[in-house]
């Protein structure tokens, strides 16, 4: 079945490489750029500071008003550990700030404190702006802060444990996993957010490039299959969310990942698998021999497909790792990286990221509180890039690796060739 949301005036749109019967009413979506947030932000942040460029502020380049007193200019963002580069941008573990740069990893926003536990989620970079979700109930939200630091702009509150986000120039797409739907607002949140499809069953995973946008629903609980369960789409072409775009019974669908022919997604069960779907005629294959080990998190390059397998506690006798198989369905599984490999005994391995330009896998291990790396051929000893909290989701964007911190809703990143 299909649903619209009404995208309005149509723009003209390009494919980038990196809800059930009634209509919910119709909107504008998106603009003629490509979607960057202005203004000031809210949540944590406030004012408009501009940080190291200055700018509307009145600031020389290298100073920024991060007190909010328009009377002064008073913090250097080049040397300032506490306002590295931007205002509230936090040089961590003592790291030291040398041209806006911190030495170390850098916290760049607090999150938005709606509940006692922020419960960051996943996030996603589109137009240098970072996106993500954070809240396990009702007090949920979305929100965004430049690469750089600054303001935290909330997108949406009293959101039901959201999920899966993914950003695209028509707007913020995200799925709140207790309401079970796909919901969308604009990037700099003018509007109010609006449900695009509205399910009987969780929704989990989301992506999105400039065509469509793809969700992942779960009929059955966590690791069981069930009459729903499915992989759907919202053309930007016409806003109609369809369900029936690959239904698949026998699976229990999770995260997913685009390129410009496929999708790819898990099948988050004990015998789980890795699975390709073509976006044009909904073919899917499997891109496993071997069932996987609850299999959680997933990043494309040109080639490949990496993924973690992340039993659950209850399932500890289940091996956890890091996996990559070719895109063209050879099924020719192999693993990058195990626990064992490292002598690590409480490893629970969360998200993954890969880029064409790195020869390295990233993900981010919540066992051992750790964010690591290791070259894609599984080659060489993997390496720990920073060590603390509780880190989930990854992307890389330009040179630097980014991540959320799950109980502190902390958005942290570090240079990748420090």
């Amino acid at each position: 079945m299909s649903q619209a949301f009404g995208i309005g005036v149509m723009l003209g749109v390009a494919a980038v490489a990196a809800a059930c019967t009634s209509v919910l009413g119709d909107f504008e979506v998106g603009g003629d750029g490509a979607g960057a947030g202005t203004g000031t932000g809210t949540g944590t942040g406030t004012g408009t500071g501009t940080g190291a460029a200055g700018g509307p502020s009145g600031c020389a380049i290298g100073m920024a008003d991060c007190d909010g007193n328009p009377a002064d200019c008073e913090v250097d963002v080049n040397e300032d550990p506490q306002n590295c580069g931007a205002c509230g941008t936090l040089c961590l573990g003592n790291g030291t700030c040398s041209a806006g740069a911190c030495s170390g990893a850098a916290e760049i926003a607090r999150g938005y404190p709606t509940t006692a536990s922020p419960n960051a989620k996943f996030l996603v970079i589109y137009d240098d702006e970072v996106y993500w979700t954070a809240g396990e109930g009702q007090g949920g939200s979305v929100q965004k802060v430049s690469i750089h630091g600054g303001p935290v702009t909330l997108i949406a509150a009293g959101q039901n444990a959201p999920y899966g986000i993914a950003v695209n120039q028509k707007g913020v797409f995200w799925s709140n996993l207790n309401d079970a739907d796909i919901l969308w607002a604009e990037h700099n949140a003018t509007s109010t957010p609006k449900v695009v499809f509205d399910s009987d069953h969780a929704t989990l995973g989301v992506a999105a490039d400039e065509i469509d946008v793809f969700w992942a629903q779960r009929a059955g609980v966590i690791g069981a299959t069930g009459n729903g369960s499915l992989i759907g789409r919202i053309p930007m072409s016409d806003g109609r969310a369809d369900d029936e775009f690959h239904k698949d019974s026998g699976t229990s669908p999770h995260l997913i990942a685009l390129d410009g022919e496929h999708v790819f997604w898990v099948d988050r069960r004990q015998g789980g698998s890795v699975n390709r779907t073509s976006r044009r005629t909904g073919e899917t294959i499997r891109l496993t021999e071997d069932a996987q080990a609850y299999p959680y998190a997933i990043a494309l390059d040109r080639s490949h497909v990496y993924w973690t397998n992340s039993p659950r506690a209850r399932d500890n006798d289940q091996p956890g790792a890091v996996m990559k198989a070719p895109k063209n369905g050879a099924r020719e599984a192999t693993v990058v990286w195990t626990p064992e490999q490292d002598n690590v005994q409480n490893s629970t391995l969360d998200c993954i990221a890969v880029d064409d330009n790195d020869d390295h896998v990233y993900w981010t291990d919540q066992g051992s509180s750790r964010v690591l790396r290791k070259r894609k051929s599984g080659n060489m000893k993997q390496e720990v890039l920073y060590t603390g909290g509780t880190p989930r989701g990854i992307a890389l964007h330009g040179e630097y690796v980014y991540w959320v911190d799950e109980k502190t809703g902390a958005v942290r990143k570090l240079h990748r060739h420090r």
